[in-house]
């Protein structure tokens, strides 16, 4: 799933097994809330959630093309 819009967006991957939410960081920040309408409903997610367009592109062409790229996941184990 992708929701946002504007420059800030979330990238949600959901398999069988894992949830992945890819990080604008790998750091430990504050956890810090910022509210984006994502299905047409506003929503507070956690700073370290919110992504650049150049992110979400990069996080397509990975999940599409099999590719690699540098990119930070949290992984959530089912």
């Amino acid at each position: 799933m992708i929701g946002g819009g504007s420059q800030e967006f979330i990238v949600t991957v959901e398999s069988n097994t894992a949830i992945h939410n890819l990080l604008s960081s790998t750091e430990e920040e504050e956890e810090e809330m910022v509210e984006l309408t994502v299905g047409g409903q506003a929503c507070e997610f956690p700073q370290q959630y919110i992504v650049s367009i150049e992110l979400v592109e990069f996080a397509l062409l990975q999940l599409l093309t099999d590719t690699s790229a540098d990119l930070h996941w949290e992984i959530t184990r089912k």
